[in-house]
């Protein structure tokens, strides 16, 4: 696959981390969203192809001007991936929807391209979860494919991640793998092999769980 340029939107994940680096480590270049400093410029350092840029995950107006940055200073965002805990969604809408994400692209400033938007949910699912509520988040976001009109433009998945009890280590030798095939799998996502693929949930978990 080609380069190609990606916004993480993290939140104090560490598996946020861990997946702009396997996506920068592929050759593509990624501009990473946060409001802790020391996180940032520290993944900035040991990934050159990462670009730290201080912005709460909270504070819309913050990421919409970071959104018109980068494609004004860099390129055309290929994939947007926003780092979500499972506590944060609500009747299974995201703090960042697909409203969102039209209203910027509708904005006065420079607008984004007119092809396919890519939007991917990286849910970290809470720890000692059952396999039945699992599976019943798995099937509740596929069904919103169903619900209400979305805006047109946009190609959203959704990829839940269930980490186990002592995954949130820096050196746990799982998460990284899990990591990595996260990240495969949002390249392949973003990519254009993946255009009949939308509003699909894939379930990645620890092999020790």
């Amino acid at each position: 696959m080609d380069s190609q340029l990606y916004l993480v939107i993290n939140s104090k994940q560490p598996l946020g981390q861990r997946i702009s680096k396997r996506l920068a480590e592929k050759g593509n270049v990624v501009v990473y969203l946060t409001d802790d400093d020391h996180e940032g410029y520290a993944i900035a350092a040991e990934e050159p192809r990462v670009r730290y840029r201080c912005c709460s995950p909270q504070d819309r107006t913050m990421l919409a001007e970071e959104i018109e940055w980068t494609q004004r200073c860099l390129s055309p965002i290929d994939g947007v991936i926003v780092m979500v805990s499972e506590p944060e969604i609500e009747d299974i809408e995201m703090p960042l929807d697909e409203h969102f994400f039209d209203c910027v692209r509708s904005s006065d400033t420079p607008q984004m391209p007119e092809k396919e938007f890519c939007i991917t949910y990286v849910i970290v699912a809470q720890k000692q979860q059952s396999p039945d509520s699992l599976k019943a988040l798995h099937l509740a976001l596929c069904s919103r494919a169903h619900d209400d009109v979305k805006p047109n433009g946009f190609r959203v998945n959704y990829v839940v991640v269930s980490l186990s009890n002592d995954a949130d280590g820096e050196n746990h030798g799982v998460q990284p793998d899990i990591a990595l095939d996260a990240s495969n799998l949002i390249r392949y996502l973003t990519s254009r092999q993946a255009n009949a693929v939308h509003h699909q949930a894939f379930y990645f978990k620890n092999s020790s769980d």
